[in-house]
């Protein structure tokens, strides 16, 4: 009966110990997760950061023949910033996001780039430009806008 007694002792305590480890594994691998989604997060914030930087911002002049301008006009609803759903003013600085040309207000698109979205409000793609993208971008878009 003794024998059982020790045997039984040694169990639990053997199962104590490997549950103790086991715990102890998790709570590394969550402490390495959450670390990892962090450094993830940091990298987005200075991705948009450093993509605010890279792309220079344009006038806003809209076109006679536009056609896109010319029927929201006709719907009563002029061309505007889909983030805070005001107008665009003639001569304001505007956000226009490279490989889509959606346009955006530059004081809208830095809070959303903020925020850690590196992507286009309206299409969702990903924001990618190249430093000399952008300086050939500029005077394209000057001429769309």
């Amino acid at each position: 009966m003794e024998e059982v007694g020790e045997w039984l002792m040694m169990a639990v305590w053997y199962f104590g110990l490997a549950l103790t480890y086991g715990s102890l594994v998790v709570m590394v691998i969550l402490l390495i997760s959450e670390v990892l989604a962090g450094l993830q997060r940091w990298r987005n914030k200075l991705a948009g950061e450093r993509l605010l930087e890279s792309i220079p911002d344009v006038p806003y002049h809209p076109l006679p023949d536009d056609d896109a301008a010319a029927a929201a006009a006709a719907e009563g609803s002029p061309p505007s910033c889909v983030i805070c759903i005001e107008e665009y003013e003639r001569g304001e600085r505007c956000f226009v996001m490279p490989g889509c040309a959606h346009m955006f207000h530059r004081e809208c698109m830095q809070k959303w780039l903020r925020q850690g979205n590196p992507t286009c409000p309206i299409c969702r793609a990903t924001i990618l430009v190249a430093p000399a993208a952008a300086e050939e971008r500029v005077s394209t878009v000057e001429n769309m806008v």
